[in-house]
């Protein structure tokens, strides 16, 4: 006796009951068209009302449609979405995408929260150089409001001493924009070559290495002027008794000292009696961080008058000049202020073109 394989009844057993179950949804999920007359059978208390193919259309629609995911009332999502920014002048090595929140700064270091407070496009790249309000001072130099001989980064600036970019009024001083872009020094050598007294008054004889003899200066007393806007002052005799160190004698050095003072810069200097003294004389040239100024010179020499237009009512004397800078003095209040050395960086911040101000 042999037995068949059982496969083919279990597969025609599989196939028999795929087509009924097949038959049976054909059975429950009827066409749309067939139907409509149907009843609602929800329990409202109310009569039934016939089903119409809008209803079921509309059903099928909210069914197969993926329905939106409300924040809750309490705010406890699951996800919490930042806002980043993306600056592409810093890209790739600078620090390009930036989170934004109220720490978030802009490339140049002034806060997001500042350029918003203000109405500024942080997302402009030249936001920092514009001039809204027309006075000549970009945004990011009024965001700092540097003082006279302070040089700031903005990263360093939490803007609560700046200006309104917004008001011409409201702007950083103009002397806080002045800057020494060189100076020269040309040295000449005084020396106390004498001492005569006449008619009981003490003359002295006081020579300019770098002059010819003919424009030597005659014996001059206290009071007196000389070359290079020096004035005579007092003579202190000092003679010291110094033991010689070669010969073991004690001999009588004479150690005094003429004064020459500059009345007009407030200086002094003491040329040693027999001695020299280099004694340098400077020529400044300044420019100031203005975009009407940007190629604009104001030189000046040791002692005389600084003027700038932007301040006419102001004027100061230049007392010194040096690598680190200038020191200038304000003729009607004698305050001293240092006016740094030009970094050309600097000129980075002054806006292109000025705007007309606005009303």
């Amino acid at each position: 006796m042999s037995f068949k394989s059982p496969e083919p009844i279990i597969l025609a057993v599989a196939l028999f009951l795929l087509a009924l179950g097949a038959g049976g949804l054909a059975y429950e999920f009827p066409p749309l068209s067939d139907i409509v007359g149907f009843h609602s059978m929800e329990p409202t208390g109310k009569p039934s009302r016939p089903l119409s193919a809008d209803d079921l259309a509309a059903r099928l629609v909210s069914w197969n449609s993926p329905a939106l995911w409300n924040a809750p009332a309490s705010k406890r999502q699951l996800f919490d979405s930042d806002a980043y920014l993306f600056y592409p002048s810093a890209y790739p090595s600078g620090d390009y995408i930036k989170k934004k929140d109220v720490n978030a700064r802009s490339p140049s270091g002034v806060p997001l929260s500042w350029y918003e407070q203000y109405g500024l496009s942080f997302t402009d790249p030249g936001v920092d150089r514009e001039d809204p309000d027309g006075d000549g001072f970009s945004n990011i130099v009024e965001f700092k409001n540097e003082q006279v001989g302070e040089r700031l980064k903005a990263s360093d600036c939490d803007g609560t001493k700046s200006t309104n970019p917004h008001d011409p009024k409201s702007h950083p001083d103009y002397l806080a924009r002045l800057r020494l872009q060189k100076y020269e020094s040309t040295p000449f050598h005084i020396m106390f070559k004498g001492i005569e007294e006449i008619g009981g008054v003490n003359e002295y004889q006081i020579y300019f290495a770098d002059s010819p003899s003919e424009k030597q200066p005659p014996l001059k007393k206290t009071g007196d002027p000389v070359p290079g806007g020096y004035v005579v002052g007092p003579y202190v005799q000092n003679v010291v008794q110094i033991k010689n160190k070669n010969t073991g004698i004690v001999e009588s050095v004479d150690q005094s000292t003429l004064e020459l003072d500059r009345p007009d810069i407030g200086t002094k200097i003491l040329v040693p009696y027999r001695g020299t003294l280099d004694s340098p004389e400077s020529t400044a040239d300044f420019v100031i961080l203005m975009p009407a100024d940007t190629d604009k010179v104001i030189k000046v020499s040791q002692g005389k008058i600084l003027a700038i237009h932007y301040m006419p009512e102001r004027h100061f004397i230049l007392i010194e000049a040096d690598d680190t800078g200038a020191k200038i003095r304000d003729v009607d209040s004698k305050q001293e202020y240092h006016i740094l050395k030009l970094d050309p960086a600097e000129w980075d911040e002054v806006p292109v073109q000025a705007a007309s101000p606005k009303p």
